[in-house]
């Protein structure tokens, strides 16, 4: 209902939009975002009922203690099409912003104030009572209505300062307590570590890697100070003589079209828990195929959609080559737009039921997507028998979602048109093994890449 009506005021805009002055035109633009804060206000008040309304019919199907309500994000997430990590993050937002900010919540469903405005005074806020909160909701939302984002931002922390003199503290102490390590990948072959840390030891680190690269720099080493930096932080990290002496497994599945030079497919980087961790040039893949640590493992794909060809073992539990195909074929947990690491290997249709512990039947899943199967009215199950890997996912409230495994080699990576015959494109079935690389490859230790 919602969406018929937007999709109809846009129809309107456009269509209205080439006979309008310039003045109009910024008219518009500024009753589009009064909307955007309008809808995006409704938004956050509708998720946390929904929340409250979840966790009630959980206890009412008397869910276990302590898990009623835990879906609740997911469904949200899988609705909205984004990861359980955003819907978290709005909840959080949203929670604070119903419960102790009614003026500020009113001036966001009436357009006056925007989204940012209300996420900077939610989160300066958060150290005080929500009494504290309320007493000042007031006049923090009449500067949210007028002032810029960033000079909300500022006003917000002198008004909690005003507030509670050790509002400061409390901010410091939540924030140092809050020690994060994080992976980003840049999908360019590179990565940023970074670590959320009290402030004086974050200094006495950098400071340390600072001093060690300046001393090597000085005894000759032909490095930057930034490379140096680099590198020690690896082998301090691991514990290796040299950063590019890594002892674990980092997977790079790269065409074996593309590893002989006979075209250009990007590889993929791989986690040893899965996980797309975007893609290296081929050339790249290339260098670090004819690595003393190099060993390969040959992965079969169907050669029309590039999904990793099933294996069929006979046992109880997915381990071995049999967990390692999963995790590469699926890439990330397969709830329904989850990009989680996979950490289990659940059965789709469940063992104690009968379900074969094969390829076929199973799913890569992070360690609370396997929780979330098991609540009241949540249900999975295999998509076209399971030929095709497919799974669907249904919420209680009936919203059915499906996911299926990547392309070996990723999304959006270019593929060689499959050769045909007048019966059809040929499917090879080649069982899955490791075989060292070539002499003019490889070495001899256990490693990277992984070919398709």
């Amino acid at each position: 209902m919602i969406e018929d009506r937007v999709r109809e005021l846009v129809a309107e805009v456009r269509s209205a939009s080439d006979a309008w002055t310039p003045r109009e035109r910024i008219d518009v633009i500024a009753e589009l975002e009064t909307a955007i804060a309008m809808l995006q206000g409704l938004s956050n008040v509708e998720a946390v009922t929904y929340v409250e309304q979840r966790q009630a019919a959980d206890r009412v199907a008397r869910a276990k203690i302590g898990i009623a309500g835990r879906g609740a994000p997911v469904e949200i997430a899988m609705a909205r099409g984004v990861s359980r990590a955003t819907v978290d993050y709005q909840l959080a937002f949203a929670r604070q912003l119903v419960d102790d900010h009614p003026a500020l919540l009113a001036a966001c469903l009436d357009g006056q104030a925007s989204q940012s405005a209300a996420k900077h005074i939610v989160q300066t806020t958060e150290p005080l009572t929500s009494d504290q909160r309320r007493a000042i909701d007031g006049e923090l939302a009449e500067l949210a209505c007028e002032l810029t984002p960033g000079e909300v931002r500022k006003a917000s922390h002198r008004k909690v300062a005003a507030t509670d003199p050790k509002a400061a503290e409390k901010r410091a102490r939540t924030a140092r307590a809050r020690k994060a390590v994080r992976a980003i990948m840049h999908g360019d072959g590179t990565g940023s570590l970074a670590a959320l840390l009290p402030a004086e030891q974050a200094v006495a680190a950098w400071q340390t890697l600072d001093h060690e690269a300046r001393c090597r720099r000085s005894e000759g080493d032909e490095r930057s100070i930034d490379a140096l930096m680099c590198d020690l932080l690896v082998e301090r990290v691991t514990g290796q003589s040299a950063a590019t002496d890594l002892n674990l497994e980092v997977g790079v599945v790269v065409a074996a079209t593309s590893l002989l030079g006979i075209d250009d497919q990007p590889a993929k980087l791989v986690g040893h828990r899965g996980g797309d961790y975007g893609v290296l040039p081929a050339e790249l893949a290339r260098q670090l195929a004819d690595t003393d640590s190099a060993w390969a493992r040959r992965l079969v794909c169907d050669p029309v959609d590039g999904r990793l060809l099933f294996m069929d073992p006979t046992r109880r539990r997915f381990d071995g080559a049999l967990r390692k195909l999963v995790i590469y074929r699926d890439g990330t947990s397969r709830r329904p737009y989850s990009n989680t690491p996979i950490y289990e290997i659940d059965h789709i249709d469940r063992y104690a039921d009968g379900g074969p512990t094969i390829a076929a039947n199973a799913q890569g899943l992070g360690k609370s997507d396997h929780v979330i199967r098991d609540l009241p009215g949540w249900s999975v199950a295999a998509v076209d028998g399971g030929a095709g890997e497919g799974v669907r996912w249904t919420t209680p409230t009936g919203h059915a979602y499906e996911s299926r495994p990547p392309p070996i080699l990723g999304w959006g990576n270019r593929r060689q048109p499959p050769s045909r015959s007048r019966h059809g494109p040929r499917r090879v079935v080649i069982e899955l093994y490791r075989f060292p690389l070539p002499v003019e490859y490889a070495g001899g230790h256990h490693r990277q890449p992984d070919v398709a």
